[in-house]
């Protein structure tokens, strides 16, 4: 491990019974510099969980590493990720105390994301052996914890590369607050669907050499849907924006986040056509006080007071649905009812019931007794809709 220069004062903790003094290490420039930046790249490959990527975009989690000093035509990426569902994030560990040098970290990661774009999943798949130096492929390295079959996988890496939707991270050392917008980068490579964020290490030391590493996101940007140009198999392809999922701003491009498209890949991979009515119910839910949240789920938020958040359910990556959610925020409000009803309503929609216990909220359950999908209700959307608009504003009564 390299040595670092100490300038911050020390931090106290407590460890058992007694107090640990921790010196703030930084990491330096030049020579050493690099030396320090391929520390860090070592880190985050070694501990990918030290990147707080559940608050950054969480549809792109778990992390996992594949490889280090990936080779493109545009240079070597510092490191490569996937999810389990095929997810790609590229990521640039450099140290950068100027804006001039964000900016130059941040368009040399475009480029690496531009030359990936370029690829085929086999392409792909070559480079990482030529990084590893290991024989294996990109499905050895993920199927452990993918619950998708090799070709589903190789799909949706495909799509990705296709579309260009990668995450890029530039984590650093040093970063400080008022990072310029960086969304004006990302307007100068067309045809890419690449969200980029920031990450901040801050490192700590104790006597013994323990890091203690604290992660920081000082900004990220959101992808600006609008209309784009795409060539498939030789044909071309007009992709509109769905402007209709912002009814504040039905005109114009949108900004989304970049979990909201992995999610939709990632449930459509799972239950093809799902996604075309899914995004209609989105559009009509949004009209009626709903939020929606893209995490590993298709989160339905509102708020059900003021200091209260809550949900009318969730929809997973496999297509089933959660729908008692705001029963906690019933209770505390004190309009049991109104969940009641509101669960009762959608297990008729579905031919299900409301299955009770003794320890735990109500569920809806489907008529075999297990969790509802979401294609049950397909034909029935606007009388969901329309219990979840009872819902939300039957918990925001005398709000």
């Amino acid at each position: 491990m390299p040595s670092f220069s100490r300038h911050a004062a020390p931090v106290m903790v407590r460890d058992g019974m007694g107090v640990v003094r921790l010196e703030r290490v930084h990491l330096g420039g030049g020579d050493d510099g690099r030396r320090r930046e391929a520390f860090v790249q070592e880190l985050v490959h070694f501990n990918p969980d030290v990147i707080p990527m559940s608050d950054i975009e969480p549809a792109f989690t778990p992390l996992i590493s594949i490889c280090r000093e990936l080779p493109t035509s545009a240079g070597y990426l510092d490191n490569l990720w996937m999810s389990p569902e095929g997810s790609i994030v590229l990521g640039e560990c450099k140290l950068m105390r100027n804006p001039q040098a964000r900016r130059e970290v941040v368009a040399q990661a475009l480029d690496y994301a531009r030359a990936i774009h370029r690829w085929h999943y086999s392409q792909l798949e070559d480079a990482v052996r030529r990084a590893t130096q290991l024989d294996t492929s990109l499905w050895d390295r993920v199927r452990d914890q993918s619950d998708l079959e090799e070709a589903q996988f190789i799909d949706a890496v495909e799509r990705r590369l296709r579309f260009g939707r990668f995450m890029i991270l530039i984590i650093g050392d040093g970063i400080q607050e008022g990072v310029e917008e960086l969304t004006d980068f990302l307007q100068l490579h067309a045809g890419l669907h690449t969200s980029v964020a920031l990450v901040d290490l801050s490192i700590w030391k104790d006597s013994n050499g323990r890091l203690l590493v604290v992660p920081r996101i000082p900004a990220k940007t959101a992808i600006i849907e609008r209309g784009v140009v795409t060539v498939e198999d030789g044909a071309i392809v007009n992709v509109k924006p769905p402007a209709s999922l912002s009814p504040a701003s039905p005109a114009g491009p949108r900004q989304i986040t970049a979990s909201e498209p992995e999610f939709f890949d990632q449930i459509e991979q799972r239950v093809p056509g799902i996604s075309g009515p899914l995004r209609e119910f989105v559009t009509k839910v949004s009209k009626v006080g709903i939020e929606p949240e893209y995490r590993k789920s298709l989160v339905l938020r509102f708020h059900a007071s003021p200091d209260i958040r809550s949900s009318a359910g969730y929809v997973d990556a496999n297509g089933g649905l959660h729908l008692s959610d705001a029963w906690g925020a019933a209770e505390k409000l004190g309009r049991r009812q109104v969940i009641e009803d509101y669960l009762a309503t959608t297990a008729a929609l579905i031919g299900g019931r409301v299955q009770t216990y003794e320890k735990t909220w109500p569920r809806v359950v489907g008529p075999d007794g297990r969790t509802p999908q979401f294609t049950t209700v397909i034909g029935r959307l606007d009388e969901w809709v329309n219990a979840i608009s009872n819902l939300v504003s039957g918990l925001r009564s005398d709000v």
